[in-house]
């Protein structure tokens, strides 16, 4: 009876490692990188293609530095040299007067709902010093 159950665990056992080599019998494949297209060092277009490159960072430069010292839109608050614009839904620029800001037309005020543009320098706690205001309507 212990030669049955010997035979009996040793057919178990190839069994069950042939069904255990069987489900590894497929390797998972590695996912290979994709190169990137580039131009070699030497092209002669790639001085022309760095120039451009350049000047369009430049250009974004001066973008956000205007943006920083501009603002368009309406007015939501006007007292003598605090005004406040509102310059989008849920954006608001602080904006502060001082003796020679430029109001443009001359001699107009410009009030609540009035729309305008301001250009001016901004203070390090995003404050617009208004140099020049421009009354669009």
């Amino acid at each position: 009876m212990r030669l049955s159950s010997i035979a009996t665990s040793a057919l178990v056992l190839a069994l069950g490692a042939g069904s255990l080599a069987g489900a590894q019998s497929t390797p998972v494949p590695v996912p290979t990188p994709i190169a990137v297209p580039t131009l070699p060092p030497n092209t002669p277009n790639s001085a022309i293609i760095q120039t451009i490159l350049g000047v369009g960072a430049q250009i974004l430069q001066r973008e956000a530095i205007n943006t920083r010292n501009n603002a368009r839109g309406t007015v939501s608050y006007y007292k003598r040299f605090d005004m406040q614009v509102q310059c989008g839904t849920n954006c608001y620029r602080t904006v502060k007067l001082h003796q020679g800001t430029v109001i443009s037309p001359r001699g107009g005020t410009p009030g609540v709902g009035s729309v305008v543009d301001v250009n001016g320098h901004t203070d390090p706690d995003g404050t617009l010093q208004a140099d020049y205001i421009t009354i669009q309507h």
